[in-house]
């Protein structure tokens, strides 16, 4: 199982229920939707799935339970490629689900997901998967119990991995990582939550910078429309994102991740694995779903040929 370039992607395995509706209901107000449809999803699972179709060797740690969603995310993930031998069967247990609700005009999303499974990985296994794969890098979101994390991230170490981090969905837990992270992951609220103050295009690099003296050697910061900033030890560099029409935005950060660390284990810097990122995350909001939304290799060089062009 372990390969050269390998990415040993770690977080949720979901199934996303997804309506569509005019504008997302208030506190206590139901609002009737035009269409619902089922997707597979987890942020981990959608980031496996965008490394794999950049081009990435991936390998998926998670856990789902014994039941149909469990039994078809795997189907999904194996559909992509996707080495699936680290992912645990959890008996009795719940499959993770994701209930999303999309506003038709702006694309916009709100999220409430229930882990299930996921919160059963144990130390025992994230640090067997590590060993056993020995990737090159691993991409891990702040999903997976605290104490897998820590193994997960100690095994990739002591085997010379990139350990990539997307602190989320909860960035604050992303704290007690950060003297071993290379590469930090966060959207503009997710950065705000770990500096303290409000985070924007207009301060995003100051923002990376902040992030940098806590310990990681690189940061990238996602912006939505305004693509990304990204600062390493060699500087800085603001990546615009490529105008598209937006049809749901559900899954576009993930496609960044994903398409970032499949570039990083090809070799690529930090800097040119986040253009890539960019244009994934991009090409992702023009179709609707998660998964289904995660753009091949192919259609991520192509945009970024029309960018240089």
């Amino acid at each position: 199982m372990s390969k050269a370039g390998t990415v040993l992607v770690a977080g949720t395995i979901n199934t996303d229920l997804v309506g569509r509706v005019r504008r997302a209901p208030e506190a206590g107000e139901t609002v009737t939707g035009s269409s619902f449809a089922i997707f597979g999803g987890g942020k981990g699972a959608n980031q496996a799935v965008s490394c794999a179709r950049s081009g990435g060797a991936t390998v998926m740690l998670g856990a789902v339970g014994d039941d149909d969603f469990g039994a078809q995310r795997l189907a999904d993930l194996r559909k992509d490629g996707i080495e699936t031998g680290s992912v645990a069967v959890a008996a009795g247990v719940a499959s993770g689900v994701a209930l999303i609700t999309v506003e038709e005009e702006s694309g916009q999303n709100r999220i409430a997901y229930i882990p299930g499974a996921t919160a059963t990985v144990t130390a025992e296994a994230a640090r067997a998967a590590g060993e056993q794969v020995r990737p090159r890098v691993v991409l891990a979101t702040l999903e997976l119990p605290e104490a897998a994390r820590v193994a997960l991230f100690a095994a990739a170490k002591a085997h010379g991995a990139t350990v990539v981090v997307n602190a989320t969905p909860e960035a604050v837990g992303a704290r007690v990582h950060l003297p071993v992270i290379d590469v930090l992951i966060v959207n503009e609220t997710e950065a705000s939550d770990l500096l303290g103050y409000e985070v924007g295009p207009e301060n995003a690099m100051a923002a990376a910078a902040g992030l940098a003296a806590m310990g990681p050697a690189a940061i990238a910061i996602t912006l939505g429309a305004a693509g990304a900033v990204v600062l390493t030890p060699e500087g800085g560099a603001t990546l615009p994102a490529p105008k598209v029409t937006v049809v749901d935005t559900t899954g576009a950060g993930d496609a960044f991740c994903g398409a970032v660390a499949a570039r990083l284990a090809a070799g690529q810097s930090v800097q040119e694995a986040a253009r890539a990122g960019v244009v994934a995350g991009s090409l992702a909001a023009t179709k609707a779903g998660a998964q289904p939304s995660m753009p091949t290799a192919e259609e991520i060089a192509r945009m970024l040929q029309t960018q240089a062009t």
